[in-house]
């Protein structure tokens, strides 16, 4: 098992347990915790510089995380309390961000962070958690993401907060004054496209959790945040994955080879699974938005294309590689298969299909369009250019035994 994939995995009950003794008994007081504050207290920045220092604070902050869950596990306020008083999750995201902190002073500090956010049960302590802007703080606070453990624990933090989401916590989340601002999905969705599936995974479940709530404010940013960005992003991410796959399909000559065309694939049905999860939430606005930018920045461009006359579409001065026929139509029925969101499957359907077409789709459709087709309109519709040599692909004994094998 990865690192990464033995983080997420983490039982944060562990901590707990680690803070009664053998017969059972608790190990802390609340005269215990006072201690540790003062310790705690008693740190200065200039102290992680030196020897040894940095030690002390991982376990003073290990046994402060420690006795706070015993505290919450066993129903006793009196040790959050002091907790809050002391603004004590304050200090901690102000050292998580401070260059002189090592690495394993962060990683003990966002794996505290993470325990709290888990293991807090009472509405108030969520709250006080959740306020004085210390999520988006911590959010945007600046670490080493090329290092696997520290992007593991920042990701699991991230989850841990996402799971509190709700449409009163909202307001702790996304900040409307000054301006609007919302850093932990904003944050999230930089790892679209990690290479850890464990990382893309939670990315996608903090989106689908952001894109269920009900605040009108929040919707509207989330929205123009995904057309102006992110879900173009997953839409060229979908090509590329496309791609891939149809470059490895194209020099199968060994198992290996098979090996590599199984994982491409794998990714790509992933990312389909994760697409129709978010049209599945019924959100007729974000639905437009998704199925305008994956028609026309992979199923156009790349995946009709692949069924097309031409072997190459030209966009301006650039030529944009397309599919072989088999793997598009292998991919055609996947997509079929996937998606069932009208806003996007029907104007695939009527793309390869239909004997004439909006004109608006003609337009836009991979092949050889003639002005000429403009011509012969009758009404709004044209002459499909894409359905007869969609159908003459269908018709290659080689690529019907593709399709069939979908």
């Amino acid at each position: 098992m990865s690192f990464l994939a033995g983080l997420f995995n983490w039982n944060s009950a562990d901590a707990a347990q680690a803070a009664t003794d053998s017969r059972g008994r608790s190990g802390y007081s609340f005269e215990r915790l006072q201690q540790l504050y003062n310790r705690l207290a008693q740190f200065r920045e200039s102290d992680l510089e030196k020897s040894g220092e940095g030690d002390a604070l991982i376990e003073t902050v290990r046994q402060i995380t420690e006795v706070l869950i015993w505290g919450e596990q066993t129903n006793n306020s009196q040790f959050f309390d002091f907790f809050c008083e002391k603004s004590i999750f304050s200090d901690l995201v102000h050292v998580l961000g401070l260059k002189k902190a090592s690495k394993k002073v962060k990683l003990q500090l966002l794996q505290t962070l993470s325990m709290l956010v888990q293991n807090i049960r009472r509405q108030t302590s969520v709250y006080y958690i959740l306020s004085n802007n210390h999520v988006n703080r911590l959010m945007s606070t600046n670490m080493d993401f090329d290092d696997e453990e520290v992007l593991a624990y920042y990701i699991t933090l991230m989850k841990s907060l996402a799971m509190r989401l709700d449409n009163e916590s909202i307001k702790f989340f996304f900040i409307q004054h000054p301006e609007p601002s919302f850093p932990l999905y904003i944050e999230a969705t930089k790892f679209f496209s990690h290479k850890d599936h464990m990382v893309r995974a939670t990315v996608r479940t903090i989106t689908l959790q952001v894109y269920k709530i009900e605040d009108q404010p929040m919707r509207r940013f989330v929205l123009r945040h995904a057309a102006e960005s992110y879900f173009s992003q997953l839409a060229y991410h979908l090509q590329d994955l496309w791609l891939r796959l149809n470059a490895a399909a194209s020099k199968v000559t060994s198992e290996d080879e098979l090996s590599a065309v199984r994982r491409e694939n794998e990714l790509q049905q992933d990312l389909q699974i994760y697409l129709s999860d978010v049209f599945e939430l019924g959100i007729e606005e974000l639905n437009e938005v998704l199925a305008d930018r994956l028609l026309n920045g992979a199923i156009l461009p790349v995946l009709l294309a692949g069924v097309s006359n031409a072997s190459a579409q030209r966009n301006g001065n650039t030529v944009v590689r397309i599919l072989s026929p088999h793997v598009a139509l292998f991919l055609i029925r996947q997509v079929l298969d996937t998606f069932h969101c009208p806003v996007l499957v029907e104007p695939m359907a009527q793309a390869l299909l239909w004997s004439t077409v909006p004109a608006a789709l003609a337009y836009v459709l991979p092949g050889q369009v003639k002005e000429a087709s403009f011509t012969t309109k009758e009404g709004d519709f044209v002459k499909n250019p894409l359905r007869d040599s969609f159908l003459a692909t269908l018709s290659l004994p080689e690529d019907r035994t593709f399709l069939m094998a979908a």
